[in-house]
């Protein structure tokens, strides 16, 4: 096959990145859900343990 990495990838890639971010990011800023320390305290992940409608 002939392949070849251009410039229109990049750029989708570069689009599908930042789309999949504001995916991730956004919701808590409208007030839907929020982000809770994880583990070890050292990363953070969407809250499933507060059963509150409010809040989730």
């Amino acid at each position: 096959s002939n392949f070849r990495f251009g410039e229109n990838h990049a750029i989708m890639g570069v689009a599908f990145s930042w789309i999949m971010a504001l995916a991730c990011a956004a919701p808590p800023l409208f007030g839907w859900s929020r982000y809770i320390p994880e583990g070890m305290q050292c990363s953070c992940g969407i809250d499933y343990y507060t059963l509150k409608p409010e809040v989730n």
